[in-house]
């Protein structure tokens, strides 16, 4: 299989877990993104939105409760390490269920997809209870 077809199960996996996934590299409104690596897989990353400048010049930044750092995960690195952990588990858990291979490189906000899943059961049957 390759690297793109990945890409496409992967996408899929995520997209029926409820997430929103983006095809770029580093969305500038934060969020998910999934890209193929021909050396490495799929990578999947997620990110907090970048916060550029207060946009109204007569406002003082450091003033905006929107951008107080213990409200804002851009911002204060300990909540976002904690977000991004629990982000991580559930995008590991999901295509771990799903039959994928995944590796995570420590120090680095990417997991990276490098086997296809098993394909799923068409069907789900229930016990027989009169087999008991």
């Amino acid at each position: 299989m390759d690297v793109a077809e990945l890409e496409n199960l992967v996408c899929r996996e995520l997209r029926d877990a409820g997430f929103a996934v983006e095809p770029t590299r580093r969305p500038a409104d934060g969020g998910l993104s999934v890209w193929p690596d021909p050396e490495r897989g799929v990578v999947v990353r997620w990110s907090v939105p970048s916060r550029g400048p207060a946009r109204d010049p007569a406002r003082d930044p450091a003033r905006d409760p929107a951008r107080d750092p213990a409200r804002d995960p851009a911002r204060d690195p300990a909540r976002h390490d904690t977000i991004w952990t629990a982000v991580r588990l559930a995008l590991r858990t999901i295509l771990c269920a799903a039959g994928f291979d995944v590796t995570e490189l420590p120090g680095q906000a990417e997991l990276v997809v490098t086997a296809a899943a098993r394909p799923r059961p068409t069907t789900i049957t229930e016990p027989d209870p009169t087999t008991r």
